[in-house]
């Protein structure tokens, strides 16, 4: 079993040897944190909603760990996960800083608003990004909640915040909304992508769309201008299959059969694709996500959310 430098304190460097490849730094003890959490749920899933992220952003910080020692820390069983000699020893070490860090992130953290109801809208692709975690947080300190969701498109989510229907709402980047009360949440881009699973993942830029390229429909109220720009820079290559849904196009792209236009961060959550983005459209596509509200609500609403959005988009 590994030597463990007992001297380590929260407030200094510490060094586990000879398992840890370097200095224990901020990253790997919220890796080691996230496995704290799966031997306290006993599972994946419940450190993942613990957490407030994806199991399988769970299970890639375990395996980066497990790369950085050299050794198993978890063994998996059927329902049930084991921590292995060197798990329980190096989080021996690192416990007390967990609890640091918890107590410097309630510094920072945003008020919590006083609602007994909350009337949310957000856009699909990044409803699957955030929303359990979003929903899980807002359970932990509204308890008592009545929540309602929509899941639409932005331009819908925007007009239903307009008429009151939606106290706020999470969306992309759109060209009209200077006139309600937005805070900036994170931003994204868009790029080509293909599968790395398939041949096609072996094509070049123009291979892979002379066998389709998919793109975000237009709607009622058209596209928007960053998309527009992306796709003009792409004349050389035109949509063949055009849907409603990202998600929809990230799963015929994940099997082989079309090349498409899709967000980085639902490219990165389907996981196994390939990017082919000219380096012409690169730099393009570039948007913002906001929480957005009317300008006469409350306002300690729309920060509270998007504070809490930023921070699960910070995990992804």
């Amino acid at each position: 079993m590994q030597q463990i430098d007992s001297s380590c304190h929260v407030n200094s460097k510490c060094v586990i040897r000879p398992g840890m490849k370097s200095e224990l730094n901020v990253d790997q003890i919220k890796k080691l944190w996230l496995l704290e959490l799966i031997l306290e749920s006993g599972s994946f899933k419940g450190a993942a909603a613990r957490a407030k992220i994806s199991p399988s952003a769970v299970s890639q910080a375990v395996t980066a760990l497990e790369k950085n020692v050299g050794k198993p820390l978890i063994v998996r069983g059927k329902g049930h996960v084991t921590p292995t000699e060197e798990a329980i020893a190096i989080l021996r070490v690192v416990r007390p800083a967990f609890a640091a860090f918890k107590k410097l992130g309630e510094l920072g953290s945003q008020p919590v608003p006083k609602l007994t109801w909350l009337n949310f809208g957000a856009y699909e692709s990044i409803a699957m990004d955030i929303l359990p975690g979003l929903l899980h947080r807002l359970r932990e300190v509204m308890p008592g909640l009545r929540l309602s969701l929509r899941i639409g498109r932005t331009s819908q989510l925007l007009t239903m915040v307009r008429r009151g229907e939606l106290c706020s709402a999470l969306v992309t980047e759109v060209d009209d909304s200077d006139r309600m009360y937005k805070v900036n949440v994170a931003e994204d881009r868009l790029g080509v992508f293909v599968s790395a699973r398939h041949p096609v993942g072996e094509m070049s830029f123009a291979e892979a769309c002379a066998m389709g390229l998919g793109s975000l429909a237009p709607g009622k109220d058209g596209l928007p201008r960053y998309f527009t720009r992306f796709m003009r820079k792409l004349d050389s290559c035109k949509a063949t299959v055009l849907s409603e849904s990202f998600e929809t196009l990230g799963a015929a792209t994940a099997s082989g059969v079309i090349a498409a236009v899709l967000p980085a961060l639902v490219a990165k959550r389907i996981g196994n694709l390939r990017e082919i983005t000219p380096a012409n459209c690169r730099g393009m596509g570039q948007h913002q996500i906001y929480v957005v509200s009317q300008p006469n609500c409350d306002r300690e609403e729309a920060d509270f959310l998007a504070y809490e959005a930023r921070r699960l988009f910070a995990s992804l």
